[in-house]
């Protein structure tokens, strides 16, 4: 029973240690209110940052959105028409990368239509002191319909763009595949609701949706039973072997 749950405890353990390990190294919090999130008991306003060039630090970042007028492949649980869009990044008035392509709504009236295509987050390095802004992107497009979900998580792409107080701006792309040597960027990519599904920094095992039978029966409840039996066990036998001695 402990062999049969190890591995998957394992699994836990080493993503919960993993989120300690970044949060003790990183605060990160939103730029713009995307998810048009609002108070309790206060209604919800729509945010439009993204319409307007953002000033930050004295870098000024500007998201152009460019509409090629094709319809975009029917998502699974798109309840919309989208159309296949370009955006382009510009930082101080350059361009900070290739454009990338996203499947917007015709018609942008708020930030929250870039909901998992695009988002902003700052980022406090607690070890070195200084800040930086982080501009997320998601490369790769929505689960269609007749595609395997498995398939379309495993070729998720991501694009960070980070600007720094002194205008230097780097560049950092990575895959579902290669994301555990990218730990900061699945962070934020899991803040900024960049993704698919629920992404883990190794393993997703920690983010499936919890259950009776997970993770209380299997592994965690199983493991424990394994543990006792084999501590009663270890025992008895002892206690046997200290009888026959006698």
């Amino acid at each position: 029973m402990i062999l049969l749950s190890f591995y998957p405890l394992f699994l836990m353990l080493r993503e919960s240690f993993l989120e300690s390990y970044i949060n003790t190294k990183y605060v990160i919090e939103p730029v713009i209110n995307i998810r048009n999130e609002g108070q309790i008991g206060k209604p919800v306003q729509s945010s439009h940052d993204l319409a307007s060039p953002i000033n930050w630090e004295n870098n000024i970042i500007e998201v152009l959105t460019k509409d090629s007028g094709v319809e975009a492949p029917k998502g699974v649980l798109a309840k919309e028409v989208k159309h296949i869009m370009s955006i382009s990044i510009m930082v101080n008035g350059k361009e900070a990368s290739f454009p990338t392509e996203a499947w917007l709504k015709p018609n942008i009236t708020k930030d929250s239509d870039y909901l998992s295509w695009l988002n902003i987050l700052k980022i406090y390095d607690k070890k070195k002191n200084k800040n930086q802004l982080a501009i997320i992107q998601r490369l790769t497009g929505d689960w269609k319909k007749g595609e395997n979900i498995e398939e379309n998580m495993q070729a998720q792409k991501w694009r960070v763009l980070y600007v720094e107080s002194d205008k230097q701006v780097s560049e950092e792309i990575f895959s579902y595949i290669d994301r555990g040597d990218h730990l900061l960027g699945v962070k934020l990519v899991q803040l900024s609701s960049q993704s698919n599904s629920f992404i883990g920094f190794k393993s997703d095992i920690s983010y499936l949706l919890p259950n009776i039978l997970f993770p209380i029966v299997y592994p965690t409840g199983i493991f424990s039973v394994g543990v006792i039996l084999l501590i009663i066990g270890s025992i008895r036998f002892f206690v046997a072997r200290k009888a026959e001695n006698l």
